[in-house]
C-alpha cells in the first residue's frame, strides 16, 4: 500500500507541474517565439493590438508590446525593420499611403486581395480582416437628423445649405473628401453648407456637443456615436473606401508558429462597428476604463483566451 501510494503521489505531482507548464493557455505548452506586438497611437488600434498580444500569449509565445508608436509612418517603419512584428493596420491604408495606389477600393473583399499581393515586397502577410470598417462618415446630433430626415449622403447633399459642417484638417482639400463629394452631389446642392470650419481630429465631437456644428466628420467605429447617441449617415453612394482592420505581421513570424494564423483570425468575425465601438466608448467615454482591462475582458467573454 504504501509503494502504491507513493507512486500515486508522484503521479498526482508530475500531473500539476504539467498543468502549470501549460499556464493555462487554451493551446498550452510554452513556445520558444518571441513576437514584439505594436500598435499606433489612437484608442482603437491600441486595444486591438492589446487583443492580438494576449491572443499570443494564450498561444504561449513570449511577446514584449510597443503599443501607441505613433502614426501610421512610424508603425510601418519598425515593421519594415524589424522592431515590430505585427501590429493592427487597415486595408484603406494599405493601399492609400504603403502602396500608395491612387484608385481606392470600396470592395473589402477586393481590398485585401490587393494588398496581400502589394505587401508581398516586404515579406509580410495580411490576416483576415475584421468586419468593422473604420472608414470616414458624417456623424449628426439624431434630433438634427430628424429634423431634416437626412438618414444618407444624399440627404445630407440637399439640406447642406441649411446646415454648419466641422472637419479636421485636409478633409476640406483631399479629393477623397469635400472636393470630391462636391463633384459626386454637383446636380444636388454641391454639398456646399452654410459655413464649415476646421477642428482639431481628437476634439471633432466637440462642436456638435457645444451644438457649434450640425454635422461633423466622423469615424465609422468611433466610440462617441454610441456613446453620445449620435446618428451615422448612411454612405449610400459609396464614396469613401473601405478601412477593414486586420493583423499586418512578417512572415517569417508567421511560419514559425501555425496556432498564430487560427487564433488571429478567429477573432476577426468579432470586431463589428458595434463591438468595436463600445470598447472605444468604455475607454474614451465618463467610464474612462483601461484599455488593457476592456480588451482581455473582451477575449475573455467570447472564449477566445483562458480566464
Amino acid at each position: 500500500m504504501k509503494k502504491r501510494s507513493w507512486l500515486s503521489l508522484l503521479a498526482i505531482t508530475a500531473l500539476a507541474a504539467a498543468l502549470t507548464a501549460c499556464g493555462g493557455s487554451k493551446d498550452g505548452g510554452k513556445s520558444d517565439l518571441t513576437i514584439t506586438v505594436g500598435s499606433k497611437d489612437n484608442t482603437e488600434n491600441h486595444l486591438i493590438g492589446e487583443m492580438y498580444a494576449l491572443i499570443l500569449e494564450d498561444i504561449g509565445i513570449k511577446v514584449k508590446r510597443q503599443l501607441s508608436l505613433g502614426g501610421t509612418a512610424p508603425t510601418f517603419e519598425a515593421l519594415k525593420k524589424g522592431d515590430l512584428d505585427i501590429y493592427p493596420e487597415y486595408t484603406g491604408t494599405g493601399l492609400g499611403v504603403m502602396l500608395e495606389e491612387k484608385e481606392p477600393e470600396k470592395d473589402s473583399a477586393k481590398a485585401l486581395e490587393r494588398v496581400r499581393e502589394g505587401f508581398k515586397q516586404w515579406n509580410m502577410e495580411w490576416l483576415d480582416p475584421a468586419s468593422e470598417n473604420a472608414t470616414y462618415g458624417f456623424a449628426m446630433k439624431q434630433e438634427t437628423a430628424d429634423k431634416y430626415g437626412i438618414k444618407t449622403y444624399t440627404d445630407l447633399a440637399k439640406h447642406s445649405q441649411d446646415l454648419v459642417l466641422s472637419y479636421p484638417q485636409e478633409f476640406d482639400v483631399r479629393e477623397d473628401g469635400l472636393p470630391g463629394l462636391q463633384k459626386v452631389f454637383a446636380d444636388q446642392g454641391g454639398f456646399k453648407f452654410k459655413k464649415q470650419f476646421q477642428i482639431d481630429y481628437s476634439l471633432r465631437y466637440k462642436p456638435l456637443e457645444n451644438n457649434e456644428s450640425d454635422v461633423t466628420v466622423s469615424v465609422g467605429t468611433d466610440g462617441q456615436i454610441a456613446g453620445m447617441g449620435l446618428q451615422l449617415l448612411q454612405d449610400d453612394v459609396g464614396f469613401f473606401p473601405v478601412y477593414n482592420v486586420a493583423p499586418l505581421i512578417r512572415k517569417e513570424k508567421l511560419d514559425a508558429e501555425p496556432k498564430i494564423k487560427e487564433r488571429l483570425n478567429a477573432l476577426a468575425p468579432l470586431l463589428t462597428d458595434p463591438a468595436v465601438q463600445e470598447m472605444n466608448w468604455k475607454v474614451d467615454g465618463p467610464e474612462k476604463a483601461e484599455i488593457e482591462d476592456v480588451a482581455k475582458q473582451f477575449l475573455i467573454d467570447n472564449k477566445l483566451i483562458a480566464q
